[in-house]
């Protein structure tokens, strides 16, 4: 469900939600800055509203239950409806007021977003194909994995240097021995691993476990060495 254009919103986004400043264009007036004051709540009823990446920091997440399922046989159900906009008195906006004045948040730390099912939920339909890659092979991402074998997991539209310096970003790059030959790998970054940690669902260990079981063996049989001398010769 990756999709492009709503990474687009989502990166401008990014600078709206943090930027300390914003750029006003007035009709007919020179472009001007302004302190950015603005708090951003989005209220939405579609399945992926934004796309939101891994180590995403700026979004708080909630699934409302809905109290009035409105099928289609009442979705005029006007009654229902009248009484709920009647509700929204001045009392009750008092009352609001009063509970948002009073509530005691001194202990809130802005900086720590609570990881929530719904919002578990939104960045696995945001997954990037580079998501999928380090996901189902995880546990070889953990511990550093051969570049060779990262390169063979390219989706077919990605041009081999926009997909290495997506990798880079997420990772570090060694050289250890493997089979007493010098290897470059791929270490998922230790920031990376709290924020993948959290995402793996089940089926993503089971994946990840399976995958490593089979370069295990590859390894073991040596068949691993013959992959990496015909990766270099390629590069």
């Amino acid at each position: 469900n990756y999709n492009d254009s709503k990474k687009g919103v989502a990166t401008v986004m990014k600078s709206i939600i943090s930027d300390l400043t914003i750029r006003i264009n007035d009709k007919n007036q020179s472009r001007r800055a302004a302190e950015n004051v603005m708090n951003i709540i989005y209220v939405t009823n579609a399945d992926l509203p934004v796309q939101l990446d891994t180590d995403d920091r700026r979004h708080l997440v909630c699934a409302c239950k809905t109290v009035h399922q409105v099928i289609e046989e009442h979705k005029e159900d006007v009654e229902y409806f009248n009484e709920l906009s009647q509700s929204y008195t001045q009392e009750f906006y008092e009352n609001l007021m009063t509970f948002l004045l009073e509530r005691d948040i001194s202990q809130y730390n802005p900086t720590l977003i609570p990881m929530k099912e719904a919002k578990k939920q939104l960045i696995n339909v945001s997954r990037s194909p580079i998501d999928d890659v380090i996901m189902e092979h995880y546990e070889q991402f953990k511990y550093g994995i051969p570049i060779a074998l990262v390169n063979q997991c390219k989706p077919q539209n990605w041009q081999l240097k926009t997909y290495k310096n997506a990798m880079i970003h997420k990772c570090t790059e060694q050289t250890p021995r493997i089979n007493g030959l010098r290897t470059r790998v791929y270490k998922l970054n230790e920031d990376q691993l709290r924020y993948y940690d959290k995402m793996m669902s089940e089926e993503d260990i089971e994946t990840s476990n399976a995958n490593y079981q089979k370069y295990k063996k590859t390894i073991e049989d040596n068949r691993f060495i013959d992959q990496v001398v015909q990766e270099t010769k390629e590069e």
